[in-house]
């Protein structure tokens, strides 16, 4: 027999069965996993799709990523919502700290065009109560604690849920598409600096040297470089596409990489040939070199000739590096909005005098 509880007249944490919401007949109910992977996959598109995101991720990705996910516990902190007996979104919550002295509760929420009216706010509503029984249970250690969540693309419900709630729109993050790749650009790399092809050998200094190149990178934390996401860098289906890489090395050092996939799954659902160059990063020292552009021109390249005709990539569109304005300047543009939400975890707290702290352009799950 199920259990239907009001997730707002109890502690979140003893809501372990199917919860009821505000919304009449939307329940939300805790997930399978891993059983029900495909499922949380297809909700995930249908949801981005619907605002007009470019990408799809595959049950292989979502594998990949929540199953080695970092303080989150997916029998407490995921939850199906239901609407006369279909699933129409989901909600996910966790916490990370950040190098700029954040703790940061954030909150996954994604709903289908079936879902019916109040649903974003049902999901939010358990994701705060959600969020401040994990609060308790991590000792604190003076970071601010804030809440983060996302709005996508035009979606007027979903941004007045967070403004009733006393968030404010504090970063935006675009998906980029170049439409076409002719006329690529030539861009040389500087004296001394070779790509390489990639060995098995290499990937953790890959993997090492991207986790360090965004370090000082809005979003970025100490558990980028944990073993966790080691085990996602590894299970990662798209990252097995090693011959589409560019790596740039100085001796024995690497210094920038690109590394684009080809969704195949992806275009075969929206019909196109797109290739993702995506995953560009420059060390610290060596940025300012032309690294980055010569990179990209290389990376291009290399999806021409797997065949595709078009080219997508994420970006935090105030990367402090000038990301955005390279990425115009190699011919693509923005045509998929995400927008970060922040509020402090409790909205009696002064919220502190730190900056807030945006993502980075990755597809949102």
């Amino acid at each position: 027999m199920t259990t239907t509880t009001t997730a707002w007249a109890i502690p979140a944490a003893l809501a372990t069965g199917t919860i009821a919401t505000a919304v009449p007949g939307l329940l939300l109910r805790p997930v399978r996993w891993p059983e029900e992977a495909a499922l949380v996959a297809d909700l995930n598109n249908a949801a981005r799709i619907a605002c007009g995101s470019l990408a799809v991720l595959t049950v292989e990705s979502f594998r990949a990523y929540y199953d080695n996910l970092v303080n989150c516990d997916l029998a407490a902190d995921l939850r199906i919502a239901e609407a006369a007996g279909r699933s129409v979104g989901y909600g996910r919550v966790q916490w990370r700290d950040e190098h700029r002295g954040d703790r940061t509760f954030d909150t996954a929420i994604f709903r289908t065009p079936e879902a019916p009216a109040g649903s974003f706010a049902a999901l939010l509503d358990w994701a705060l109560a959600r969020h401040r029984v994990n609060a308790i249970s991590v000792p604190s250690d003076g970071r601010r604690a804030v809440v983060v969540a996302q709005a996508y693309g035009d979606d007027p419900e979903a941004v007045a849920a967070l403004r009733d709630r006393g968030f404010t729109a504090v970063r935006f993050g675009y998906e980029m598409l170049r439409p076409t790749l002719d006329e690529i650009p030539d861009r040389p790399l500087p004296d001394g600096v070779e790509v390489r092809p990639v060995e098995s050998g290499h990937l953790r200094a890959i993997f090492e040297a991207e986790v360090e190149a965004f370090r000082g990178h809005w979003g970025a934390g100490p558990d980028d470089g944990s073993d966790a996401h080691w085990r996602e860098f590894l299970a990662e289906p798209l990252n097995r596409q090693t011959d589409l890489w560019q790596v740039a090395w100085s001796g024995d050092q690497i210094v920038g990489m690109v590394r684009p996939f080809v969704n195949a799954e992806e275009n075969t659902r929206l019909g196109v040939r797109r290739g993702w160059c995506e995953n560009i990063s420059t060390r610290e020292a060596w940025r300012g070199r032309g690294i980055a552009s010569a990179l990209i021109c290389r990376a291009l390249r290399a999806l021409r000739e797997r065949g595709m005709t078009e080219a997508a990539l994420g970006v935090d569109a105030q990367n402090e590096t000038g990301a955005l304005r390279l990425y115009e300047a190699m011919g693509f543009r923005a045509v998929f909005t995400e927008t970060e939400w922040r509020r402090p975890l409790d909205p009696d707290a002064t919220p502190g005098s730190g900056t807030p702290v945006g993502g980075t352009g990755e597809v949102g799950r």
